[in-house]
């Protein structure tokens, strides 16, 4: 997505549980539920624990086009926020248990 330059976040307003919206110098308007984001993070507690609502809502402006909580701990760029949509957290990897016999290991799915 290509955006004029001189666009920035105008205003970003708490709106509730984990939900934000975002006024942009030209009139857009986004309103992001990072919810979603944030429980897929669980295995992630870099991201997790923003799952605390009064951390979640103690958010900042970088110079008006990144929005970010504690000291980057969790960073969103404004090409995503403009969009409105977060990216998708991987699945959890698989564990593999390994199965040791007569010194070498085999790999169990």
């Amino acid at each position: 997505m290509k955006l004029a330059d001189n666009v920035r976040i105008k205003r970003a307003a708490y709106l509730g549980d984990y939900a934000i919206r975002f006024t942009f110098t030209d009139g857009h308007v986004s309103e992001i539920d990072f919810h979603p984001f944030l429980s897929a993070a669980g295995q992630n507690p870099m991201n997790s624990q923003y799952l605390d609502v009064l951390r979640f809502r103690d958010f900042k402006l970088h110079r008006n086009v990144d929005v970010y909580w504690d000291d980057r701990e969790m960073c969103f760029r404004f090409e995503t926020l403009y969009a409105g949509k977060l990216p998708k957290m991987p699945a959890p990897m698989r564990t593999v248990r390994r199965k040791v016999t007569s010194g070498r290991a085999r790999v169990k799915a």
